[in-house]
């Protein structure tokens, strides 16, 4: 089975199979690394329909961000690596064009923005490209 994923940097729809053995998906096109909807220490795929769902148990860092965001580009190898690191932290990406009723729900002013969640509850926010180091002293400020 397989699922079709698009390409957080360049846009472009992938046909990605189940992958085994910790394999990452990446972007046929640009090489950038896929963000699956099923997680498995990688960032998931959010939309308006599954927010509420997603972020209502655990604690999650959720990504706000578009195609044509340069500095959202720069952050995704970063929430990538973290996500692979922190399996007790739940990360996702929410595509501000695509879902705009989350994005306006949340006031989402600029991107990339970074809401840290506990069990749906707005902990912390992170504004713009910054450095890991940063956004692992948020998530720890913000969810332990």
């Amino acid at each position: 089975m397989s699922e079709v994923i698009r390409c957080p940097n360049c846009g472009q729809a992938n046909r990605v199979p189940d992958l085994a053995g910790g394999k990452k998906a990446v972007c046929g096109k640009c090489k950038t690394p896929l963000i699956s909807m099923n997680g498995d220490g990688h960032p998931i795929a959010l939309t308006d329909a599954n927010f509420a769902d997603t972020i209502a148990r655990g604690r999650s860092v959720v990504d706000f961000w578009a195609a044509w965001c340069g500095p959202c580009r720069m952050i995704a190898p970063i929430l990538e690596q973290l996500a692979s690191e922190r399996r007790d932290v739940r990360f996702a990406k929410l595509n501000v064009d695509e879902n705009p009723r989350t994005a306006a729900q949340f006031h989402v002013q600029g991107i990339p923005l970074l809401v840290m969640f506990d069990n749906g509850v707005e902990r912390g926010r992170v504004v713009g490209a910054v450095p890991k180091g940063q956004i692992e002293a948020a998530i720890r400020q913000y969810l332990g």
